[in-house]
């Protein structure tokens, strides 16, 4: 019942993750962990969604890396042979869509979908709750292990430092005030979508974003977005130096663009789509998407064993790396494979192996303690921990940083396009 009328609150410093259950068996996710130079809101930096016994990860900045995905406009899009849709676009903005199945049938930030908004402020205790806050955080997982977690303290505008000059501003027609034009480009959506409380959100990211342009256009494209889930087409709201989008090679923006582009694993999906039409960098005719990347229909890659490659990719499969194969427009080529006498086979990236032999998957985006002595212990202390942090034009790369701590001397290693090897603030190497 949220799709209609929108419960507006704020979350600012870090907060724990936010469980949408829709049956014992489907659970949806989110961490609002990330600041961004501000402790007063929080943006989105991983989607989890729990179904079938298996957790997928969406996480900020990968768009083309989840294990079951599609692309939907600029969103990473999850769905399954139920009707549950889930999309997040890798940066602040999630959707979540179930059929009419599910009637009745849900808990959590989207409410209890039943067509009744009085009773969407379901608390996980079972409580109808008459504040956005307590409503909230009572959706706080619990068995999230972030140290940084912490319940929102305030709402909405009340989080905000933001002068009454700042609101006035932010709230002017050039900027969130567009909103809520009657004769502005989102005038069509404005009897069925109501924009006041999306204009609220909108000049409060804004003044605790210092007025940063990026982030008004992500706040007008969530509207544009729930706009035309209703079935509305606003008007054209993005030009040239505002807002406007640049696409990668080999694709045009369209205002109006297929909910399902081809990709060479469905290079028919638009021909039978049924979510609609949304902003979207649509491939050139004769391209289809491979891995996030539009490629001409001849280059695709390989589907095989489950799972897409792009062409020219070559990777180890099984358990013990006992299969080297290699992608090659369409056609995977496999050859016997083993570790040299020094080598072992394992996963990069997110994979993990205890000092006792015990190994496990990570993939979050969380600063990690890899290994530390206890504090009791009379052994010479030490801290070694790792981070990914985004860097590049878009923030959508990643360098990961290693840290090492002992008798008062930290050495850092960046590992990225650029890597650095730094003890405390000098600089030792860099390579790249």
């Amino acid at each position: 019942d949220t799709i209609n009328s929108i419960h507006y609150f704020s979350i600012p410093t870090s907060y724990d993750s936010t469980n949408l259950a829709f049956s014992s068996n489907i659970n949806v996710q989110g961490r609002w962990n990330e600041n961004r130079g501000s402790t007063q809101v929080a943006w989105t930096r991983m989607v989890r969604v729990i179904v079938y016994d298996e957790e997928i990860e969406m996480v900020k900045g990968y768009q083309a890396h989840a294990l079951v995905s599609t692309f939907s406009g600029f969103s990473l899009a999850i769905s399954t042979d139920f009707g549950l849709l889930v999309t997040y676009d890798a940066y602040h903005y999630v959707t979540v869509n179930v059929p009419y199945d599910y009637y009745n049938s849900t808990c959590g930030l989207c409410g209890v979908f039943n067509l009744n908004p009085g009773d969407d402020f379901l608390s996980s205790s079972g409580q109808i709750m008459s504040s956005d806050l307590e409503f909230a955080n009572s959706w706080q997982v619990s068995t999230d292990p972030d140290p940084q977690c912490q319940r929102a303290p305030c709402v909405g505008l009340g989080c905000s430092d933001c002068s009454s000059d700042q609101r006035t501003l932010f709230h002017s027609a050039g900027q969130c005030g567009i909103l809520q034009d009657p004769n502005g480009p989102f005038a069509p959506c404005q009897q069925q979508l109501p924009p006041q409380n999306y204009a609220d959100s909108c000049v409060l990211d804004l003044c605790v974003g210092g007025g940063y342009q990026p982030i008004l256009c992500q706040a007008l494209s969530a509207y544009s977005t729930q706009c035309q889930q209703l079935g509305i087409q606003p008007g054209p709201w993005r030009r040239q130096g505002f807002c406007e989008i640049s696409c990668p090679a080999n694709s045009h923006f369209e205002s109006n663009g297929t909910g399902c582009p081809a990709s060479c694993s469905n290079p028919t999906s638009p021909s039978n789509c049924v979510i609609p039409p949304r902003e979207s960098c649509v491939c050139n005719q004769g391209y289809v998407l491979s891995a996030g990347t539009c490629v001409p229909l001849g280059q695709c890659g390989c589907t095989f064993e489950g799972r897409y490659y792009s062409s020219g990719d070559t990777v180890l499969l099984d358990e013990n790396c006992g299969r080297q194969c290699s992608c090659n427009l369409g056609t995977m080529t496999c050859t016997a494979h083993s570790c040299g006498p020094m080598e072992t086979c394992g996963v990069q990236d997110g994979f993990y192996r205890t000092f006792d032999g015990p190994s496990f998957q990570y993939p979050g985006a969380c600063g990690l303690v890899i290994s530390k002595v206890m504090e009791w212990s009379q052994q010479q202390q030490f801290r070694i921990t790792t981070q990914m942090v985004p860097s590049g034009p878009q923030g959508t790369d990643f360098t990961r940083i290693l840290n090492f701590e002992a008798n008062n001397i930290s050495v850092s290693i960046e590992i990225g396009p650029i890597s650095l090897v730094k003890v405390g603030s000098m600089l030792i190497s860099r390579i790249g």
